[in-house]
């Protein structure tokens, strides 16, 4: 009651308490939400359990993306292995050279099939100057196309180069391919090596076909032109010859002139066999008895004593369809050079062997061997390094091998040897024979398998 209250005698009505801003605004914000300051819960009141659901969601959603990231980068790396596996497997499945090369001739990369060749791994290879590699030099080989590519970002081609490592020798084409940067710079070369070796060796054949085409052609004319005229001289030598008396000091000039009527009908006999190209009259043939017919025939002629011939014949090699003379005359032809190459002596083994479907002779002697420059030349007509030789009889011998289907190899290495060796199909039908000499291996092979099917109907 206030002073003037109570001197007028006035009794005042007391007045209700004020509640604090603060718990009105809580006051009210309970109302909003339905809760009253008994019944509710200690959190209602906080903010802190929405911060915390938000964060978990957040660190929920950041975890799935991150696996989810990191599946996906898992698989572009996967997938970036299995193509640099698939590009290595390509890159090593190439069977001709293959090589890359920086700016400074450094080798980046090297294929499998151009290690074997030079005999290394590619670890042995790569990080090495390809010149140190190839030329054993110390600067860039100047016939190498890099040069080219690199000057002028250009594919570039050097043809017909001699590739070799040790004893292996081959013609290669080389060819190479820029590779730039994202300015278009050329940054490495790709060299491929191309191995056209056959494509070589079918080339230089073409031009012996078409020699032997000229030479037969000639034969023909050369034989009717002499042959008369040597049957005469050689007939009226002959005569000459036993005429004489036994001391009579001319008989060594008849006997000059009856050997080289021999040796004159023996040449025009050859060109003959040129002429008629060679065609074998087929029949069942024993090469083993082949074989030995020769080895009894040199016995009594040309094998001499300081020569030991080595048969190292297979049991039971099967018969096949060829021309007994003509072979016969092949394995003269190769045993008589080995016999000639080795005047003071030496030995010479010939085998025999069943390899799959062929026959393999091989003649092997231990004599002086032969020069590259004369085996290039080995089988051109009318080539001979003897001074009575006349130069057909490789020339022959090689028509009537491959006459028959076959193949005929020769590798030397001088001061340590020759080895010849011929391979002829194993076959049962003059049919076979004749496919095998006009088409090859696979064309026979295509061919027998034609026949088959026409003889059961086509039906599988």
């Amino acid at each position: 009651m206030t002073a003037i209250g109570a001197a007028a005698g006035v009794q005042e009505r007391p007045r209700p308490l004020e509640r604090p801003p603060d718990l009105k605004e809580r006051d009210s914000r309970m109302l909003a939400t339905g809760a009253t300051a008994a019944g509710a819960a200690p959190w209602a009141s906080s903010p802190l359990p929405f911060v915390g659901l938000a964060l978990l969601i957040g660190v929920g959603l950041g975890w799935l993306s991150g696996r989810a990231q990191r599946q996906r980068a898992a698989h572009v790396r996967s997938e970036i292995t299995k193509s640099k596996r698939q590009l290595q497997a390509i890159f090593d499945g190439i069977t001709d050279g293959l090589i890359i090369v920086d700016s400074d001739f450094t080798v980046v990369a090297v294929n499998k099939a151009e290690a074997a060749f030079l005999g290394k791994t590619p670890q042995d290879i790569v990080g090495k100057p390809c010149f140190e590699v190839y030329c054993r030099g110390e600067f860039a080989c100047e016939m190498c196309p890099a040069h080219e590519t690199f000057a002028t970002g250009q594919p570039a081609l050097v043809s017909r180069l001699e590739h070799e490592s040790g004893y292996h020798r081959k013609g290669v084409d080389v060819y190479t391919f820029p590779v730039y940067d994202e300015n278009g710079e050329t940054i490495q070369a790709i060299q491929y090596i191309k191995d056209i070796t056959e494509r070589i060796k079918l080339q230089a054949q073409l031009r012996e076909v078409e020699q032997m085409t000229g030479i037969g052609h000639m034969a023909a004319n050369v034989a009717h032109e002499i042959r008369n005229p040597l049957i005469a001289v050689g007939g009226f030598a002959r005569q000459l010859h036993e005429a004489l008396d036994m001391d009579d000091p001319r008989r060594e000039y008849t006997s000059i002139m009856l050997e080289e009527v021999t040796r004159l009908e023996q040449i025009l006999r050859e060109q003959l066999t040129l002429e008629r190209h060679l065609q074998p009259v087929l029949a069942p043939v024993d090469v083993n008895q082949i074989l030995r017919d020769v080895w009894k025939l040199l016995s009594h002629g040309m094998l001499s004593s300081s020569v030991r011939l080595i048969g190292n014949l297979a049991d039971g090699l099967p018969m096949t369809m060829g021309d007994a003379n003509q072979l016969k005359q092949v394995f003269l032809n190769v045993i008589g050079n080995a016999i000639q190459s080795m005047p003071d002596g030496g030995t010479i083994e010939v085998t025999s062997e069943q390899s799959g479907e062929r026959i393999t002779v091989t003649v092997t002697d231990n004599g002086p061997g032969i020069t590259e420059d004369v085996m290039s030349k080995m089988f051109v007509p009318f080539f001979t390094t003897r001074k009575q030789g006349s130069g057909l009889g490789m020339a022959v011998t090689r028509s009537i091998v491959e006459n028959h289907g076959g193949t005929i190899d020769v590798s030397s290495e001088v001061g340590k040897g020759t080895t010849v060796r011929i391979s002829i199909p194993l076959v049962r039908s003059t049919h076979e024979v004749e496919h095998r000499a006009i088409y090859g291996e696979r064309g026979a092979e295509a061919a027998e398998v034609s026949k088959t099917k026409e003889g059961t109907g086509g039906s599988e």
